[in-house]
């Protein structure tokens, strides 16, 4: 009878434990499954975020890809039309200093009567225009606006700005005059950035050097060899490893 009873008790003990961990099984299913919409809700949308992400990357990629061959292409045109722009100025000089007004109504004819006798050039140099730059006209005591001027032949512009740096000193109604090329922003920048270097010839005998248009330095060594630089750092380099130890071969 015991047997039985312990049995028994065993059995219900067991069939009572089922139905706790059968109920405590589906309170913890029922109590996970709104978890488990969310989590599979944020599964879905992390999934749809990384597309998108991996979407704007590719985006990216080609955008940078077309800004690169758009700027590439924007400095080949601004390199191109600042070229045009360079060689259509190549006739053209600039005059400063000369004081406002001074040149009446017919500033061309001025401008060639003033070149002639101020260089004392053996003739009347043929101009096709000669006009101050195009802003507003200053106020009293201000500096006056330069000449821009076009010379009708380059060998004439050439012998005019050789005749000015010739010059010690160029005055005109007691005013201090400079004449220069009338290069671009562009040009006038990558021909100045050579200007430190200029300075290094003067120890370096038996040199010739150059800078032709736009901003190419030429130099002619002792031997009559000539070397051609576009970059300033580069033509620095050249002259310090192989010209400043030479000796004049005068000297020699």
């Amino acid at each position: 009878m015991r047997e039985m009873m312990e049995e028994m008790r065993g059995d219900i003990i067991s069939r009572f434990e089922a139905i706790v961990a059968d109920v405590v099984k589906r309170e913890v299913t029922d109590a996970l499954a709104p978890s488990e919409t969310k989590l599979g809700s944020y599964a879905s949308a992390i999934s749809d975020l990384e597309g998108a992400a991996n979407d704007h990357e590719q985006r990216l990629t080609s955008i940078q890809a077309s800004v690169s061959q758009l700027q590439g292409k924007v400095e080949l045109l601004t390199n191109k039309c600042d070229k045009l722009e360079g060689g259509s100025r190549l006739n053209n000089i600039r005059i400063v200093g000369v004081v406002e007004g001074t040149e009446g109504p017919r500033p061309t004819e001025f401008v060639a009567d003033f070149l002639h006798n101020l260089l004392r050039l053996d003739a009347k140099p043929i101009l096709d225009r000669a006009h101050r730059t195009l802003r507003p006209r200053p106020g009293d005591g201000a500096p006056s606006r330069p000449f821009v001027v076009r010379v009708d032949q380059f060998q004439t512009r050439n012998e005019i700005l050789c005749k000015a740096r010739e010059s010690p000193a160029l005055n005109y109604q007691g005013k201090h005059v400079f004449i220069f090329p009338d290069f671009t922003a562009i040009v006038a920048k990558k021909r100045a950035a050579f200007n430190d270097l200029k300075k290094e010839f003067h120890s370096c005998p038996g040199i010739k050097f150059g800078l032709f248009f736009p901003a190419s330095l030429r130099i002619t060594l002792p031997t009559g060899q000539l070397r051609t630089f576009d970059s300033p750092d580069l033509a620095m380099d050249f002259v310090k490893k192989n010209l400043k130890t030479m000796e004049d071969p005068q000297s020699v």
